[in-house]
Parts: structure tokens; C-alpha cells; sequence
């Protein structure tokens, strides 16, 4: 059974995964939001890999920022 998404509307999850660790999902939506000022909503409406690109993005920016 496919559990529905927040968000968009109609879609689900594919392959039947439901869930992504809470813990791990919470830090990601924080340090998004913290940085790029986006909302809740906007940030869960991203793919998992999407999301976790700017999580990699933002990183990337403040190891260089810190590093100069």
C-alpha cells in the first residue's frame, strides 16, 4: 500500500516506502530552511534527492565561506 504525500496533490510514495528517518528529516527541513529562509511546506515538497543536494549545496558554501 502507497501512503500519500504532503504536499502535491495524488502523490505517493514509490515502491510502497513510507517513511524516511524522522530525526534525519527534521535536520535537513531546519538546515534548509535556516539558510534559504524557505518554508515547511516548500522544503517537503522537494525530492529526497533534490533536498539532499541542497543540503550538500549549503554545506559546500560554508566550508568555503569558513575556510577564507
Amino acid at each position: 500500500m502507497r501512503a500519500p504525500l504532503r504536499g502535491r496533490r495524488l502523490r505517493r510514495a514509490p515502491g510502497g516506502i513510507l517513511t524516511y528517518a524522522t530525526d534525519r528529516l527534521y535536520a535537513e527541513i531546519a538546515y534548509v530552511a535556516y539558510y534559504l529562509h524557505w518554508s515547511h511546506e516548500a522544503i517537503l515538497d522537494l525530492e529526497h534527492a533534490e533536498r539532499q543536494r541542497f543540503v550538500r549545496e549549503i554545506g559546500a558554501l560554508n566550508t568555503r565561506i569558513s575556510g577564507e
